[in-house]
């Protein structure tokens, strides 16, 4: 049975909670920022409306049961800090495949690692609407440190995807991290 409400999670310093469309400037901040998108599979937004529909891209994959996403909160300020989730799930192969974006003056604190943590438990739980065996990560070669943080949840590198993305008038290859159910793991 699908998610009938958004679920709210929460860490020791970090709320998880649905995106509103309150959360557009500091959306379109993150996606404009050419640090963030150095390392993303999309173009460099230019028009805070961009933010506005990517609110409601991820609330109808909630909605119909293809994916979720969560605004990243800290719990002591209520800053939003980034999103992180599933971009889509797939219910007949029983996996997921996890995306997260944080603003870069929240890099290097450990929320990422924190929050990815807590929507993989979540997802991995028993009581979650259905058996999720896998999750999958997408990861540019380029960006060592979104490698190091899915190693440190388990992730383990199976390979590399020849061109498999194409943005910015390019193709990109893309290396394959995959996290079976029992080995999530939050080494420091």
């Amino acid at each position: 049975m699908p998610l009938t409400s958004f679920p709210n999670l929460a860490t020791l310093r970090l709320t998880l909670n649905q995106l509103t469309l309150q959360d557009r400037d500091e959306l379109f901040a993150i996606f404009s920022d050419p640090r963030v998108i150095e390392h993303y599979d999309v173009e460099r937004f230019k028009d805070p409306d961009e933010a506005v529909k990517l609110v409601e891209y991820f609330d109808a994959r909630f909605d119909s049961d293809t994916g979720i996403r969560w605004a990243i909160r800290e719990n002591h300020s209520g800053q939003f800090v980034g999103t992180c989730g599933f971009t889509h799930w797939n219910q007949y192969d029983h996996s997921a495949v996890i995306g997260y974006e944080l603003s870069p003056m929240f890099w290097g604190k450990g929320y990422a690692r924190e929050a990815i943590h807590q929507i993989c438990q979540f997802i991995f739980d028993e009581n979650f609407h259905f058996y999720v065996h896998r999750i999958e990560a997408l990861i540019l070669p380029s960006n060592l440190p979104s490698q190091t943080l899915v190693k440190k949840l388990g992730f383990k590198l199976e390979g590399t995807l020849k061109e498999k993305c194409y943005w910015n008038g390019d193709f990109h290859d893309m290396q394959m991290y995959g996290l079976i159910r029992g080995n999530l793991t939050l080494s420091e």
